[in-house]
């Protein structure tokens, strides 16, 4: 099947941070000025060129003309990239910098880079803080980061 279209989520960390836009960043967190936040509509579609069952996903915003990349440095670096998500949809061999391997733990997802295998995208405590992406190691404390998200279709 071919999308004609990008698919609609919206994603709140485990501690019910909503992703939210600002300042072109990705934040998480609850209010805005006193005011309950939404939180953005995320523009999704998979990758064909991956393997279907580890569930590969390109995340965008802004309708999808933005996407979230994790660059091609030695180390990732989380940012929103001015390409149209329906254009790596259909040249998707080059878009593994902006593939998420997203896996379902229940009533949440982690969204694993394709392109950084142990690498994830991530929340803070903090409310208002950027999305990042980090690399996850056996040990985990409390205080690591979010990986955890409620990842929901749009009205």
């Amino acid at each position: 099947m071919v999308l004609s279209g990008a698919l609609c989520f919206r994603m709140k960390d485990a501690a019910l941070k909503v992703l939210y836009l600002h300042d072109n960043q990705l934040l998480a967190g609850g209010l805005q000025a006193g005011k309950v936040i939404k939180g953005e509509e995320i523009s999704v579609v998979p990758n064909r060129s991956l393997d279907a069952k580890l569930s590969p996903v390109i995340l965008g915003v802004q309708g999808g003309s933005q996407c979230l990349s994790c660059g091609t440095g030695q180390e990732p670096t989380l940012k929103l990239e001015p390409v149209n998500i329906m254009e790596l949809y259909h040249n998707a061999e080059k878009s593994k910098k902006f593939t998420f391997y997203r896996r379902d733990t229940g009533l949440t997802s982690s969204f694993e880079s394709a392109a950084y295998p142990g690498w994830f995208l991530c929340t803070v405590p903090e409310a208002d803080q950027p999305l990042q992406i980090t690399h996850l190691l056996k040990d985990t404390s409390w205080d690591e980061p979010i990986t955890d998200f409620y990842f929901q279709q749009c009205d």
